[in-house]
């Protein structure tokens, strides 16, 4: 999959979620898996909707490859 329409599209998601997508996830421990383990910051909130894009991009394709 594209990788910046991935982020582009958990990035609207973040923020139809009411969520700024550049500051801290909410809940640090939620996105663990998703950040290596030498980096203690919690990463930005929109990777807490990176899956549910990439289930997206996935179900819809035609809509996806116009985002």
């Amino acid at each position: 999959m594209d990788e910046d329409r991935i982020k582009r599209i958990a990035r609207a998601m973040c923020r139809a979620a009411r969520l700024d997508p550049d500051t801290p996830a909410p809940d640090p421990q939620a996105p663990a898996i998703m950040r290596p383990q030498s980096d203690s910051r919690p990463p930005p909130a929109w990777t807490l909707f990176r899956q549910q894009a990439e289930r997206f991009i996935a179900a819809n394709p035609a809509t996806a490859s116009s985002l």
